[in-house]
């Protein structure tokens, strides 16, 4: 079974949903709902990344996730914190964040010395390494082709992978994220291809998560549909993830995934 991170952007430009949450009761309500719908995960963020995004100060992204952090650590709720920022990394870890999705892959600029003692000291902390094209934020061009995507992506992480064990990080800790629409191309079959060759990168790297919910590569093969009007096709490549076992989902829409979810199971049983 997936373990299923619920999406929780405290932005106020996130592409699917921004402006929504900003609001620290709303944000936590909303997080609420994720967890009672069957979300393993709240994956909650302050800076959004995609391609209209501006980059907000780090007091500020730390400000938009602190209050939801400190509300939902103490009830045991698994936070994981989408930012690449150090210094805002290492905050959240030290208010029980045990997760870090970091769209860079660890290579924003900064001193990341203290992973190293982090992951020792809370043995279950986890580090997603998402193969970063643009370094953070999306950017609308890029030269990655169906033909070559996979392999760019197996590099990018071999080199992660070394420099962050180098850096005294048990590989236990270190999970992969191949990045999905704008982070890889505007070209949609760049990520089509990324999930037809899923169990390529799942031989070298079995602790995988995929995020591809309400993605533009989507909307892009439908007619540019809108975001609002992706939710189908959300889910039928939501139904892929499940078919090739992939350990972490990322999603906006928790309870359309669980029950789609049960579905597939029951029919899988049945053969």
């Amino acid at each position: 079974m997936a373990e299923i991170f619920g999406i929780l952007n405290i932005t106020t430009d996130s592409f699917s949903d921004g402006g929504k949450f900003l609001n620290p009761d709303i944000a936590i309500d909303h997080g609420t709902q994720l967890l009672q719908e069957g979300a393993d995960w709240l994956d909650v963020s302050g800076q959004s990344s995609n391609i209209e995004a501006t980059l907000v100060s780090e007091e500020e992204e730390w400000k938009r996730v602190e209050p939801v952090i400190r509300h939902f650590v103490p009830k045991g709720v698994r936070i994981s914190l989408d930012s690449f920022r150090p210094e805002v990394q290492r905050k959240g870890i030290e208010a029980g964040v045990r997760c870090i999705n970091d769209i860079s892959g660890f290579t924003y600029e900064g001193d990341r010395s203290f992973l190293s003692s982090y992951t020792k000291k809370h043995q279950d902390l986890k580090l997603i390494i998402m193969h970063s094209h643009n370094k953070n934020i999306a950017k609308k061009t890029s030269n990655l082709t169906p033909e070559k995507v996979v392999r760019k992506i197996q590099t990018f992480f071999r080199d992660r992978r070394s420099d962050l064990l180098a850096m005294d990080i048990p590989e236990s800790a270190l999970y992969y994220d191949p990045g999905m629409g704008f982070f890889l191309s505007q070209d949609p079959m760049v990520s089509f291809r990324v999930l037809k060759d899923l169990e390529i990168l799942k031989l070298e790297f079995p602790q995988l998560m995929v995020g591809v919910s309400r993605k533009s590569f989507l909307g892009k093969v439908l007619g540019e549909l809108p975001v609002a009007e992706r939710e189908f096709a959300t889910l039928a490549c939501e139904l892929h993830l499940l078919r090739f076992k992939i350990p972490f989902i990322r999603t906006h829409n928790v309870l359309k995934l669980r029950q789609a979810e049960k579905i597939w199971n029951l029919c899988q049983e049945m053969e």
